[in-house]
């Protein structure tokens, strides 16, 4: 029998990977979980079964949020709450704003490195043995990994956001088959395979002691770098290190070479003029159904605090917005301030600090819309128990739009030559009107 009928016959037995690439969130749950190392993955990050070793215990199909994820069941497990959170933002305690006291750690970082100073705190105390965390890899520097940090210098490695798809979840298996105690900081769709997997693996809930969630816009897939260093003529052979957002807060994608050079691979900074162009070419279709942005699952999650004044001008720079979930996190985040670790002050009655407006459309908004009208034409879509929010006829206009850029991003013809002009000099008129609309958009609310 060959392979994919071994797959086909055991098929309810697997996680969704197996069978339709289309649901699969390449989060590495199902290799994580496995009890026999039966499933490692391709070079997608897409898993792949060695069906001699399988033993079809369900475990993987049992724990994968690829195709299902029980908004309700998560709610009760993580909150003892049943009914679905109220807003974008899920069940919050206390909104936070800081940044890490550590200057290597704070410069390092995205936004004030908060969950590198969080993680590096909870292991020079004693609290974890290890820390869940990505890096690029040494060797391939325009590929992320996932590894576990066990060092200060260890966790200065995995500083720096990385948006392509990573199977962190793979590391549950070392988790699982060594002593000690974990932190982990990862996505939604992580974050769900991983309370998933604490449901099936009641160990798991002893070695994690604490789960940071990143806020998450939708990911890039793998080959995104490599096509960005190839539209800018860079030989990814002598590239030493691959940085999203090097440099001054809020960062630009640049690339580090062997030679000592840096080599800047857009014209503009990673918030007015990289970031909206990669993720509307990029994103996985996996993504594109995703409903939590603002990881409504972890102990406490974090994000850029991207919120601004009545004039357009941003209140917390180089400083990231933390959402206290649990007491675990409340715990963790006390603590550090306690010790010194992190520098924070409380926003949680100010309003503005909630999830900005765009990141609501595209999680809150577009994906259930989009998930409802591919439902209706027989496309395979995630299965959530949460209600379709209430929407405008512009809402459903703007997301058919952004879908069908998103569908003109699979096909290399085209996204290769977009990328190629919008990370040019040419595309610099486009950045001014974007930003230029932003600014007026400020003004005028001002004046409301």
């Amino acid at each position: 029998m060959s392979e994919s009928e071994l797959i086909h016959r055991s098929y309810d037995k697997l996680s969704i990977g197996f069978t339709d690439h289309s649901l699969c969130a390449r989060c590495g749950t199902c290799a994580g979980v496995c009890p026999v190392s039966a499933i490692d993955f391709d070079e997608q990050f897409y898993p792949r079964l060695n069906h001699k070793r399988c033993i079809e215990c369900g475990l993987c199909a049992r724990t994968c949020p690829g195709a299902h994820v029980g908004f309700s069941d998560l709610n009760q497990a993580v909150f003892n709450r049943k009914e679905p959170a109220p807003g974008f933002d899920g069940y919050v305690r206390q909104i936070w704003v800081g940044r890490a006291t550590d200057e290597g750690i704070r410069s390092g970082g995205a936004s004030g490195g908060v969950v590198t100073a969080l993680l590096w705190d909870l292991l020079k105390n004693g609290v974890v043995d290890g820390c869940v965390a990505t890096r690029m890899n040494r060797k391939e520097p325009w590929r992320s990994e996932p590894f576990i940090a066990r060092s200060y210098s260890d966790l200065l490695d995995s500083q720096g956001s990385r948006y392509t798809i990573i199977p962190i979840n793979q590391m549950l298996a070392e988790i699982r088959n060594t002593v000690g105690r974990y932190a982990i900081a990862a996505l939604p769709c992580q974050v769900h395979g991983i309370r998933m997997a604490i449901r099936s693996i009641p160990d798991l809930a002893m070695k994690i002691v604490l789960i940071i969630g990143l806020f998450c816009g939708g990911s890039l897939e793998p080959y995104a770098i490599t096509e960005l260093l190839e539209a800018r003529k860079i030989d990814k052979n002598k590239l030493a290190r691959f940085e999203f957002r090097g440099g001054d807060w809020p960062g630009r994608i640049r690339a580090i070479m062997r030679d000592g050079g840096t080599k800047n691979l857009h014209y503009s900074n990673y918030k007015d003029g990289a970031y909206i162009y990669l993720i509307s070419l990029y994103m996985p279709r996996r993504c594109q159904t995703c409903v939590d942005g603002s990881n409504e699952f972890s102990d406490l999650s974090v994000g850029d605090a991207w919120t601004r004044d009545n004039r357009g001008n941003y209140k917390s720079r180089s400083c990231s917005k933390i959402l206290v979930r649990t007491a675990q996190g409340e715990k963790a985040l006390l603590e550090a301030r306690e010790r010194g670790s992190i520098q924070a002050h409380s926003v949680t009655l100010d309003p503005s600090y909630r999830t900005h407006k765009i990141q609501t459309q595209r999680k809150g908004i577009a994906a259930p819309l989009r998930i409802e009208r591919w439902r209706r034409k027989g496309l395979p879509v995630p299965d959530y128990d949460k209600p379709l929010p209430q929407t405008t006829l512009k809402e459903s206009f703007s997301e058919r739009i952004v879908t069908g850029c998103l569908y003109l991003g699979r096909f290399y013809w085209i996204r290769f030559p977009a990328i190629k002009l919008l990370t040019s000099y040419g595309a610099m008129p486009l950045i001014a009107l974007r930003v230029w609309i932003k600014n007026r958009k400020y003004r005028n609310s001002n004046k409301l």
